[in-house]
C-alpha cells in the first residue's frame, strides 16, 4: 500500500493530506503558486497510484480552497479525472467542496468544475470568523 502524504502549508501552497488507508482525501488553504507543475504533478502521481492499487470501496475528497489562480484550477480538475476514474471501478467517491459563504468566485469555480464530471459534488458555505484561520462549518 502507497504510504499517507502530508504537506504543510505555505502562503502560496495548501496543506494537502491524503490518507490511502482510510480514503480521506484534502487540500486546503490557498493555490496561487507560478509553478503549479512541480508542486501538482508528484501529488497527481501519488493519486495514480493509489487509483491504481486501491481495493477501498469509498473515497472522500475535500477541497477547501481559500484563494486559487487558474493554473492550480486546473490542476483541481486532473485530480477530479482521477476520482472520476475511481467511479469506473466502482469505488463511490464523495466530493466536498467547503468556500467562505461570502466568496463566490471560489463557490462559482467549484460548479464549473462539477459540471465537467460525473461526480456528485456537496457544496459547503461556511461563515469566515473574525480570527484567522478559524470557521464555522
Amino acid at each position: 500500500m502507497i504510504q499517507k502524504l502530508e504537506i504543510e502549508p505555505s502562503y502560496k501552497t495548501p496543506r494537502v493530506n491524503f490518507d490511502p488507508e482510510h480514503g480521506e482525501f484534502k487540500i486546503e488553504g490557498n493555490s496561487i503558486l507560478v509553478n503549479v507543475e512541480e508542486f501538482y504533478e508528484p501529488l497527481l502521481q501519488w493519486m495514480q497510484e493509489f487509483k491504481e492499487s486501491t481495493s477501498l470501496e469509498e473515497v472522500h475528497f475535500r477541497f477547501d480552497i481559500a484563494y486559487t489562480n487558474v493554473a492550480s484550477t486546473k490542476r483541481f480538475l486532473f485530480f477530479l479525472y482521477k476520482l472520476q476514474e475511481l467511479t469506473e471501478k466502482n469505488i463511490e467517491v464523495k466530493v466536498d467542496w467547503l468556500y467562505a459563504e461570502n466568496d463566490q468566485y471560489v463557490l462559482e469555480t467549484g460548479k464549473v468544475l462539477s459540471q465537467m464530471l460525473n461526480i456528485p459534488f456537496n457544496f459547503i458555505g461556511y461563515e469566515k470568523l473574525h480570527r484567522k484561520d478559524t470557521f464555522i462549518a
